[in-house]
């Protein structure tokens, strides 16, 4: 790992910071407010009582009732502190309003503060993770990604309100109900709010060891539709579903500057063996679920254990049992044990690492089979989990017992992140190659790709507010580093399309986004990030 200094250096000589900060009225050494972080430090346990109450409410993109209860509770508080709120339609049907809130001051320059309200979550998460506070750890679903932006932004306007500060002609605080799913309902407001305003402020949280980021993914997503020429038990849409996500999950790592994690499979067959001979022969039914660990697709993968991909390795070991039984044909009525995959699926979210997987499979053998050991081999070799994390139970009952909706095909979804256009270019001729390379000749592979979230570079306005960021927290006791690229995406993309200056980062030090268990925001860093966000609006916004 890169130190701090030599990072910088790196970063200096590439053009990506500045030292000084024409036009932003900023110095080596700006000369701080010294009753804002006294103030800042008196906010933080309200800061805590705000996450408290916006991760109360289920806001995951597209939950109408618990949006509009963010929106209401953000309303409120900015009423308070003197704001005009507005609610904007999004675009594109998105469920959830949009929420400007506007602050005149009697200076010059226009400010636009951006943060999301959406989060991940399926509805009835909020309710089952409460906020709680563990140690220095705040803990909630969402409170880093991005309520903790939102509290950032309206307290500072708090703590700028207590010191008389209005040395700027206009704050705008744009609270949007869709950035989870790429903001197709708000990028053009985004847009055109920071084309209309001097620079932009992205409240987007950092981690444990506090960043700005120099620059963003593209960030999109690959969907592999596997449908059958036929409907037979001869074809195995569900099998090759796995084997698209088995022949493709090494991809990172031969596509250089790119990620792509297997997030949501869906798969259901109809039933193949209502007109097989049941006079004949003996039915069980196997169902499997499989248990992994959330976290942030884009961010940090690694952190998460793929429920989704076991799945497929799953399905992939248990068929190549029982094509490996002595006597087995895989193939037609007259064979010995047939077998047929009725449900496979996992995931909810396409960038959150998915912690849930199921399948379902039905086999039919002869009467003189002892079915009890084949069951007992199946689960076996089931459990046998190869994702490391990974757990998996299994049971089997006599009969045919599976019920599903009887969809004939089967759709795996990737989250994709690349560091620039040309690459993704790269990766889809990659993945196209592989999906080409069918398990069964029978499938039939329909595969759709794109980029939704444009990648982010700051133009040298940006870099320079960067740096004024950095020697603020200097100046404050703390430490930030730049980082040159994330895979992570954000609406910080959308308003550097404006070619206004974007700079990102500044919500609350935290880490596990996206994990509905373990989410949470650092306590101890409040004050400080208060502090620098309220001088950057400061210094910047004169």
């Amino acid at each position: 790992m890169q130190t701090p200094s030599v990072l910088r250096r790196e970063l200096l000589a590439a053009g990506l910071i500045s030292l000084a900060v024409p036009g932003l009225h900023a110095q080596s050494a700006p000369a701080l407010d010294a009753a804002i972080l006294p103030l800042a430090t008196q906010e933080a346990p309200l800061v805590l009582d705000t996450l408290k109450k916006l991760t109360s409410f289920d806001s995951g993109t597209g939950q109408a009732v618990g949006m509009d209860g963010v929106a209401s509770t953000i309303e409120a508080m900015s009423k308070e502190l003197g704001g005009v709120t507005e609610r904007l339609t999004p675009a594109n049907g998105i469920v959830g309003p949009n929420l400007k809130i506007t602050f005149k001051g009697t200076g010059k320059k226009k400010l636009l503060l951006i943060a999301h309200m959406d989060t991940v979550y399926p509805a009835g998460t909020a309710a089952t993770r409460p906020f709680r506070i563990d140690g220095n750890k705040a803990i909630a679903p969402g409170i880093a990604d991005d309520k903790g932006g939102i509290a950032v932004f309206l307290h500072v306007m708090k703590i700028l309100k207590a010191r008389g500060y209005t040395d700027y002609a206009q704050i705008t605080m744009l609270f949007n109900s869709d950035e989870e799913r790429g903001s197709i309902g708000s990028r053009d407001t985004i847009r055109r709010l920071a084309s209309e305003h001097d620079a932009v402020l992205s409240g987007e949280g950092t981690g444990d060891q506090e960043v700005i980021v120099m620059g963003t993914a593209g960030a999109g997503r690959t969907q592999v539709k596997v449908a059958a020429t036929r409907l037979t038990l001869a074809d195995r849409p569900i099998e090759e579903m796995a084997d698209v996500i088995l022949r493709t999950k090494d991809t990172p790592s031969q596509v250089q500057n790119t990620r792509m994690n297997w997030t949501i499979a869906r798969a259901e067959t109809p039933d193949l063996m209502d007109k097989l001979p049941a006079a004949d022969l003996q039915f069980a039914s196997l169902e499997f679920q499989i248990t992994g660990k959330a976290s942030h697709a884009g961010v940090n993968p690694h952190l998460g254990v793929n429920a989704v991909v076991e799945m497929a390795h799953l399905v992939a070991r248990v068929s190549a049992l029982l094509d490996a039984q002595a006597g087995t044909e895989a193939q037609g009525a007259d064979s010995k044990i047939l077998r047929q995959w009725r449900r496979a699926g996992g995931g909810l979210v396409g960038n959150i690492i998915p912690d849930r997987a199921n399948a379902a499979l039905e086999i039919a053998a002869p009467k003189s089979l002892d079915l009890k050991v084949l069951e007992a081999k199946l689960i076996a070799t089931a459990t046998q989990a190869q994702v490391q994390g990974a757990l998996i139970t299994a049971t089997a009952t006599a009969g045919r017992t599976i019920k599903t909706d009887g969809l004939p095909d089967a759709t795996a979804t990737a989250d994709v992140r690349v560091a620039d256009m040309p690459t993704f270019e790269q990766l889809s001729k990659h993945t196209r190659a592989l999906f080409d390379k069918k398990k069964f000749s029978s499938s039939r592979l329909d595969v759709q790709d794109g980029i939704g979230f444009p990648p982010f570079v700051p133009n040298e306005q940006g870099k320079q507010m960067a740096q004024l960021a950095k020697t603020i927290y200097t100046q404050l006791g703390g430490q930030l580093d730049f980082i040159p690229r994330t895979y992570g995406a954000t609406d910080a993309a959308w308003a550097a399309q404006s070619g206004k200056p974007v700079i990102e980062n500044m919500g609350l030090p935290g880490g596990n986004y996206h994990s509905d268990q373990e989410e949470y925001i650092l306590i101890d860093r409040i004050p400080r990030r208060l502090a620098m966000v309220a001088e950057m609006i400061r210094l910047v916004g004169n």
